[in-house]
């Protein structure tokens, strides 16, 4: 029997796993941390916690936790780039020293492509092996690939734990509200004149499913997961049937620059750079070493968004 144990679970993706736990009968206990009550506390044991917290070691020793999922992270932007450091960055190195220190046998921690980064010398796919080198002016991207280097090493030292590390892409679905929709859903899309970068997505049911099969399989290693195939920045568009600009990069990147210092738009101009460069990730090694089958494609994935939300 399972005893599972989230943070973040007072996000969107942390209460699709927890509905798919309350229906599985082999987990017999599940809680999670957050620092803001979940929409549904009842559904699970809910402990107000900071994920930077020492009390979250001795929560896993005293509820004999067999599986950590760490989801905890600050996924859109802010004008505080310490309180993301703090929470992304300390806040993974705590869960994984106290899943050490508390004997916790599985953990689960959900990466993101966006660690390998969108630069204009990415080949047009890569492998799990390609340096993950983030993006330096946002902050998501960055962190997520220090923290990708921090689970490498606790992999390397610490057998005792077996230990999944899944790269997503960027994942959109019906009831998806992130950052890249609320991108698309500006009432004119912009791009950067001279690019048409492809780009990936995972449809949320997926992710789901892909979760509560990891919590219940528990395979070990490092992957990336993603929809099939890729649709470029300008499907997009087309999609959303949506005015359109594009400009080139010495205009639009100050421009919009200025409009997130004056907190106008809800991202900073780094973000840029992920509709301007290619990031894709092979999914060649998850498909070839776990028997799970991911249903939807990038481009469905984000029709799946788009039918709800587009035109």
């Amino acid at each position: 029997m399972q005893r599972i144990f989230i943070t973040g679970c007072s996000g969107y993706l942390a209460q699709r796993l927890i509905d798919a736990c309350r229906a599985d009968p082999t987990v017999e206990w599940l809680g999670g941390i957050d620092v803001r009550p979940p929409q549904n506390p009842d559904s699970l044991h809910y402990f107000q916690v900071d994920v930077r917290s020492p009390e979250v070691g001795a929560l896993l020793k005293e509820h004999g936790v067999t599986t950590v999922v760490h989801l905890a992270w600050v996924f859109n932007p802010t004008h505080d780039p310490q309180r993301e450091y703090e929470v992304d960055v300390n806040g993974s190195r705590n869960i994984f020293e106290s899943v050490k220190k508390a004997g916790v046998p599985y953990l689960i921690y959900l990466s993101s492509t966006t660690a390998y980064g969108p630069h204009p010398d990415n080949p047009q796919i890569f492998d799990e092996s390609y340096p993950r080198r983030g993006h330096r002016g946002y902050l998501y991207s960055k962190y997520k690939a220090e923290v990708d280097q921090m689970a490498a090493q606790f992999i390397a030292e610490n057998a005792q734990v077996h230990m999944l590390m899944i790269r997503a892409p960027i994942i959109l679905g019906p009831h998806t509200q992130n950052i890249v929709t609320r991108m698309i859903d500006l009432p004119i899309l912009f791009g950067v004149r001279g690019y048409d970068p492809p780009m990936q997505f995972l449809h949320e049911d997926d992710l789901q499913r892909l979760l509560i099969w990891c919590v219940q399989k528990q395979p070990v290693g490092v992957f990336n997961v993603s929809g099939q195939g890729t649709i470029r920045y300008s499907e997009i568009v087309r999609h959303m049937k949506k005015p359109s600009v594009r400009l080139p990069a010495l205009l639009l990147y100050p421009a919009l620059e200025l409009l997130w210092k004056a907190r106008i738009m809800p991202f900073p101009s780094s973000i840029l750079d992920f509709i301007r460069y290619p990031w894709v990730a092979s999914s060649e090694k998850f498909h070839a070493s776990c028997d799970f089958s991911i249903q939807h494609t990038s481009e469905e994935a984000f029709l799946a968004y788009a039918r709800v939300h587009g035109p």
